[in-house]
């Protein structure tokens, strides 16, 4: 049985029940919700299974391209879709015990969200791209917004402005896309670009829909939204948007680049703008994680610095940044997620996002501050943690480009690394907060993606051969063959 539909149908069936379910209690409504990203997980590892041998189709209805809707999974959204899935299911669980009111209304907007980024990393339409980025985005607004205070109101609102923005470039590129090669389904599409002179407003389409993914993944200079939303959102909120919600624009400019228009002259002079917003996305971000006291802001700001190293990667263009572009999304992803929810215990504890108010907190809460102290020097690339892998890498990568991209990586580093001690000095020896509270799922939760962290460094080698450059080796030819079954 083709395991897509179940991949994407099962959080929004269970979206769209989880309302009736909490008529009859919080408790089964909370449980009834991670049941529902468990089996997700589940269908996803299906889809990654199932994808080995070449890109995995299903079209909804019967109805082929370009009328019906087409679903397309390759290695690398296979692979990406395993772990989101997986660690959304994680970060549902630590939500049991974090969210203590407006349960039945947070996970609802919490498996629309799962059913928006799943679709978004397997549909092989771009109307249905543009269909589950909205879904995401919607999710994604209302989530950042769930605190209901004036600070969390402003910043959603900001995001959904600014988001609005980009959805609208996106659909006009995507009508340019539709006049001139009358179809959007991305392997017609690739086998017709490929194939023929037509190719007047490719110039025109990618720089509306890069433009749009810039803004979807916070580079430079479409970042600003980015450090007020994720930071007034709920911690599990914050750990989802920061590690998994941004990659979506990573991933949309991939599949754009590199399965659509690969290899054409359009895609390497909108290379050269992607490395120089990333090199400036990744010091902008390293400085500004050195003069805020907010740690969630600064966390925040660790990212847009990561998703300019991706920039950087996508913008090289080779198979060796492609790879480990996509090795660093996966590790990103876990490490990230790790930091913002080992961080969101100390906040919760010490009710303040100022790291003066949280001094000391880490000593109290050891198992906490081990998997702060894990994700944070994982993220500034210290080994054998996952993110030093993929680092290695990119550096790799950068390095045969240019030397002076991999010096891009190195000093920037450096500079988070300096962010990193001075939040985990100031939690662990600093004069104040001695509270210690237990909150054992929550903790229980980031000790095993600590541990996990641990362990995908150790792997990390035979992660990249095993999975990312296959992943990248598949080829635009590859996705057009299975797309139209040739």
């Amino acid at each position: 049985m083709n395991p897509i539909p179940l991949a994407v149908l099962t959080p929004i069936a269970f979206a769209f029940t989880l309302p009736l379910i909490g008529k009859l209690s919080k408790s089964v409504a909370k449980a009834y919700a991670v049941l529902g990203t468990f089996l997700t997980m589940l269908f996803t590892f299906e889809v990654f299974k199932s994808s080995e041998g070449g890109p995995l189709t299903y079209t909804f209805g019967g109805w082929r391209a370009p009328i019906g809707i087409v679903y397309e999974v390759d290695t690398m959204s296979a692979f990406l879709g395993l772990v989101t899935s997986t660690l959304l299911f994680l970060i549902a669980i630590y939500s049991l015990e974090y969210i203590k009111s407006g349960e039945v209304w947070y996970f609802t907007l919490y498996l629309g969200l799962e059913a928006g980024l799943i679709g978004v990393l397997y549909t092989g339409d771009l109307f249905n791209l543009f269909v589950m980025l909205e879904v995401t985005s919607v999710a994604a607004y209302a989530l950042v917004m769930f605190n209901r205070d004036p600070q969390s109101l402003r910043a959603g609102l900001k995001y959904a402005f600014i988001g609005a923005i980009g959805t609208t470039l996106y659909f006009i590129a995507m009508g340019l896309l539709y006049r001139t090669y009358g179809t959007l389904n991305m392997a017609q599409l690739a086998e017709i670009v490929h194939s023929s002179d037509v190719v007047n407003a490719s110039l025109a389409i990618l720089l509306l829909a890069t433009w749009a993914f810039l803004i979807k993944a916070a580079i430079f200079p479409n970042h600003f939204w980015l450090p007020d939303a994720h930071p007034a959102a709920p911690s599990p909120i914050s750990a989802v948007l920061s590690g998994l919600v941004v990659n979506v624009g990573i991933y949309s400019i991939a599949r754009l680049y590199f399965t659509l228009y690969s290899g054409l002259p359009e895609v390497k002079s909108l290379g050269t703008l992607l490395i120089i917003l990333g090199a400036i996305s990744a010091f902008l971000g390293a400085i500004m994680m050195n003069v805020h006291s907010d740690i969630k802001r600064i966390i925040a700001y660790s990212t847009i610095m990561h998703m300019g190293y991706l920039s950087m990667a996508l913008g090289i263009g080779s198979s060796l940044a492609l790879a480990s572009a996509v090795f660093h999304t996966f590790n990103h992803a876990i490490a990230k997620s790790l930091l913002f929810l080992s961080a969101g215990i100390m906040i919760q504890i010490g009710g303040s996002r100022d790291l003066r108010d949280l001094a000391g907190i880490g000593r109290t809460n050891p198992l906490a501050m081990f998997s702060f102290a894990v994700a944070a020097l994982s993220l500034a690339g210290i080994p054998p943690l996952n993110v030093f892998s993929s680092k290695v890498m990119l550096f790799t990568a950068f390095l045969d480009w240019n030397p002076a991209l991999a010096g891009v990586l190195v000093v920037t580093s450096i500079m988070s690394l300096v962010a990193y001690v001075k939040m985990m000095r100031v939690l662990w020896l600093g004069c104040g907060k001695k509270e210690s509270v237990g909150m054992p799922v929550m903790t229980g939760v980031v000790v095993a993606i600590s541990i996990a962290v641990i362990v995908l460094g150790l792997v990390g080698p035979w992660i990249f051969k095993g999975i990312a450059l296959p992943a990248v080796a598949q080829g635009w030819e590859s996705y057009v063959a299975g797309g139209l079954g040739g």
